[in-house]
């Protein structure tokens, strides 16, 4: 006999042995045992989930020669012969592939004869929500008034996809995804059953890969067995799912938070190089974040983790790590699971998610560095006053600004379009952004704290129809040149103007020394144009009279200076 792979062999063939569809086998077990079974079910959810084996543990059920009963014998004919598929009077078809009006009409006109052997003609319509508009409605026919020996049961991934005049007529169960849980224990069973041998963490990373399908579970627990040719190991299955072990997801968020980008890439190259699915890496890195998270927020719920292992060294990166970052990095991972499914490149798109995470921790940590600098030198200074009770360092108060003046920022300042901005300066804007630059900076500070760092003593100065420019005083050479050089920086202060004011504008900087050059060049300019526009307008004048002049008097006229 040819093999057969598991999820057929180990198919349901009684309610007690479908995992985790309690509600349903219960209220069917209630029906039939009563007699009061509908005659129209819906049974809706995710693939392999047990949604067409219930439908045949149905149709045995009520076909039983022992019905009634709450469980079918599976030994007498009928129940036999709708094991193997061979029953005349159960018939299941497949929408995807028999979607038109014809094969539903053809039913509707087979539906009204008795069965020959069961008690009840069953139909059983897998992908119902394949069907066209026509056979919806021929089917809507057959299921308002239906014969007393036929019973539907429809099934579904895509409930939304079936009208509502269809749905109404059903019985619908919603059928639930298998938690790890079950179905490790599933296939702990079948395991035993087959004597192989395994191990615990090799299922529980098969249950996760199957994402709550029973025959999904099934499948790739048969391919690893193939693969093993034995006892059933990690590695195993880490090759056939394609998933990346735990050791390797702690490794690196480690690098994430060192700012090891190289390290980064290179993990990246061996994955791509390994055969690694890059779309369930970064979903298994979002749910070791989430892991991270939770354990930090309450350190009792090991139980609730779904990816990471609390091993000691989880539990050090955890105390290590700060919330906000977690939260910063689950955000930028979701971006891009989002773009992923949208590019053909997405080896690209985690590059770069990697490079942008890192550079923002790294941005941060500047921060924090030039914070602590300036409380060691003022430290010192304190320090010195107590001692000599004299400014520590040399030369007078007036010199010491001048000494301790920083170096000028190397970042070119677009002065020809703050120019043009000026020309077309829009002062009622600007105001109202004034107004509300309170308003920009607490959702900045909502969206990335060390962005707020840079920019929340800035200030808005200038405002034409697409552009803002903000200020900084000249000891901030260092928060300019961020806001000058760093796209998502501008991007965030933008999209928080956007949110705020309701108008799309780039963002600017300038320095405090910088924008009084350009105002004064500018009020310069205006006021030398102005004197020139009154001179052309005298001499306009004057030649006007002229020419009037000559009109009326003619050659009799002269002109003395």
């Amino acid at each position: 006999m040819a093999y057969q792979a598991l999820y057929r062999v180990y198919r349901p063939q009684r309610f007690d042995e479908v995992v985790g569809q309690a509600h349903i086998t219960r209220t069917i077990q209630n029906a039939l045992m009563e007699e009061r079974m509908s005659h129209a079910y819906l049974f809706s959810g995710p693939r392999g989930t047990g949604k067409t084996s219930l439908a045949k543990i149905i149709a045995k059920a009520i076909n039983c020669e022992q019905a009634p009963v709450n469980e079918p014998c599976n030994e007498c004919p009928t129940c036999r012969a709708i094991t193997e598929g061979s029953s005349p009077d159960v018939f299941e078809i497949d929408a995807a592939s028999n979607n038109g009006v014809d094969e539903i009409r053809e039913i509707r006109d087979k539906v009204k004869y008795p069965p020959s052997e069961a008690a009840y003609k069953v139909y059983i319509i897998d992908e119902v929500h394949m069907l066209s508009t026509g056979a919806f409605n021929a089917l809507l026919k057959t299921l308002e008034e239906p014969p007393a020996h036929a019973i539907f049961i429809l099934a579904t991934t895509e409930p939304h996809k079936i009208p509502a005049t269809i749905i109404s007529r059903c019985q619908r169960f919603d059928v639930k995804r298998h938690e790890v849980d079950q179905l490790m224990e599933r296939m702990q069973y079948i395991l035993s059953d087959q004597t192989i041998g395994y191990t615990e963490t090799a299922l529980r990373l098969i249950a996760r890969a199957a994402d709550g399908g029973m025959r999904d579970a099934l499948s790739l627990l048969d391919q690893a067995v193939a693969f093993s040719n034995g006892d059933l190991t990690d590695d195993a299955v880490l090759e056939v799912t394609g998933a990346v072990e735990d050791e390797a997801l702690l490794a690196v968020a480690n690098a994430l938070q060192a700012h090891q980008v190289d390290q980064l890439l290179q993990t990246l190259e061996k994955m791509q190089r390994a055969g690694k699915d890059l779309k369930r890496f970064v979903e298994d890195l979002v749910f070791f974040y989430r892991d991270t998270l939770l354990l930090k927020t309450s350190p009792t719920a090991v139980d609730l983790l779904e990816r990471a292992r609390p091993t000691e060294a989880f539990k050090t990166f955890v105390e290590t790590i700060e919330t906000e970052a977690c939260f910063h990095i689950i955000e930028q991972l979701h971006d891009c699971q989002q773009q992923m499914r949208l590019t053909n490149h997405p080896r690209v798109l985690v590059e770069i998610a990697f490079i942008q995470i890192a550079e923002q921790g790294r941005t941060t940590g500047q921060i924090m560095q030039s914070l602590q600098q300036e409380v060691r030198e003022l430290k010192e200074q304190m320090h010195q006053l107590k001692v000599t009770g004299v400014p520590a360092a040399e030369g007078t108060p007036a010199q010491q600004p001048a000494k301790r003046k920083q170096a000028r920022p190397t970042v070119r300042i677009a002065k020809e379009r703050i120019r043009q901005m000026l020309s077309r300066a829009e002062k009622a804007q600007l105001l109202e952004i004034q107004e509300r630059w309170d308003a920009i900076l607490k959702l900045i500070l909502k969206q990335d704290g060390p962005i707020y760092s840079l920019v929340h003593e800035s200030k808005p100065v200038l405002c034409s129809e697409d552009t803002l420019l903000i200020e900084f005083d000249n000891g901030k050479g260092w928060h300019f040149e961020q806001v000058m050089t760093n796209e998502r920086t501008r991007f965030v202060i933008e999209e928080a103007l956007f949110e705020v004011c309701g108008v799309k504008r780039q963002i600017l900087a300038i320095l405090d020394n910088d924008w009084k050059e350009l105002k004064a060049e500018f009020v310069a300019k205006r006021n030398s144009s102005n004197i020139e526009e009154k001179e052309v307008a005298v001499e306009s004048e004057e030649d006007r009279l002229l020419s009037e002049t000559l009109g009326r008097f003619g050659d009799i006229v002269e002109f003395e200076d």
